[in-house]
């Protein structure tokens, strides 16, 4: 095994998909909840959302 059959586009894909969508289904629910959320949310959802 070599790091270029890992390095991929498609692997790329999975990884992005697995770490930024329960970010983005996090962020989803806290702005769409009636309930205010709180400043370490509000700071985690703009953490997640840079590095994705």
């Amino acid at each position: 095994m070599t790091k270029d059959k890992f390095l991929t586009a498609r692997w790329n894909n999975w990884l992005t998909l697995a770490f930024g969508l329960p970010a983005l289904i996090f962020g989803i629910i806290a702005l769409t909840t009636f309930t205010a959320i709180g400043w370490p949310s509000f700071a985690g959802i703009v953490v997640l959302g840079a590095f994705y």
